[in-house]
């Protein structure tokens, strides 16, 4: 199976959901490669570099060799100017990423990158990065002026050659009207279920988090409550003396141990007698 392109992704608009969500490791890439999600997302989680970025590329990339990825360029470093910001994307695109996934970016820096034709996906509605502006995380769009800023938001993306959107916590009535109105994608995070795709992190839809959870995350498993409880159990084996068992074990020949245990017992009793 081939890779889709960037076209086939922008082709599926008015025909079917795009399924998206994030990865960071191989083995989360793997299983959604395999479980037929359309596109991955991923970024440096810890120290915001290119070098980070290119290591969890490369893992993801492995795990999903026919699937799209949209690379988070780090903002420390990608977002100073066009140059760094041309010169990360595209080294982003050369390990492995097929577009730029850009929140936060400014609208400048993003026009830098269209003139490059370098696949883009912008980001409207509420903004992580930008949170302190927003009072804290919250809807985006309840009000017809803020509604429609997202909308000009939207317009001066597909102006600046965007591939699409991600619409973050904004009402379903609203983003629903805009998608009709774009020529580019919409992917929906908490935005309604009449976007061109929904965006849900992986670690949400697996229950990893400790926590609280956002109202639009949908929890599919409980793999932290999960491993807590396995955890337990394999402390109490340990402790219990239930593992490891004699199935977990390596064997020798009595003739060989006993070759052995004479061969140490001989040196302990040379280094005894020294």
């Amino acid at each position: 199976m081939a890779r889709p392109t960037i076209k086939d992704l922008q082709n599926l608009k008015g025909k079917r959901k795009i399924v998206i969500t994030t990865a960071f490791d191989y083995y989360t890439a793997r299983a959604c490669e395999l479980a037929g999600v359309d596109m991955l997302v991923t970024w440096p989680q810890h120290n915001e570099t290119m070098e980070e970025l290119m290591m969890v590329l490369e893992q993801v990339r492995k795990g999903a060799p026919n699937t799209l990825i949209g690379a988070g360029i780090p903002r420390y470093q990608a977002y100073i100017n066009e140059t760094e910001a041309i010169k990360c994307s595209w080294a982003a695109l050369k390990a492995g990423a097929d577009m730029i996934y850009s929140s936060g970016m400014s609208i400048d820096l993003f026009k830098a990158l269209g003139r490059q034709r370098i696949p883009c996906v912008g980001h409207v509605g509420f903004i992580p990065a930008h949170a302190t502006w927003f009072g804290g995380p919250r809807a985006v769009g309840k009000t017809s002026a803020e509604a429609l800023q997202v909308y000009e938001d939207c317009l001066a993306f597909q102006e600046a050659g965007a591939i699409a959107v991600e619409m973050e916590c904004v009402p379903a009535k609203v983003a629903a009207e805009i998608t009709k109105r774009l020529g580019i994608l919409v992917f929906s995070m908490g935005s309604g279920p009449e976007c061109d795709g929904q965006y849900l992190f992986s670690c949400d839809l697996l229950g990893l988090n400790d926590g609280r959870y956002p109202r639009h995350s949908k929890k599919y498993a409980s793999f932290f409550d999960d491993s807590v409880e396995v955890f337990k159990k394999y402390k109490q084996d340990v402790t219990g003396g239930n593992y490891p068992a004699k199935n977990h074990q390596i064997e020798i020949k009595d003739e060989e141990f006993s070759a052995f245990f004479s061969s140490i017992s001989e040196k302990s009793d040379e280094s005894a007698a020294q």
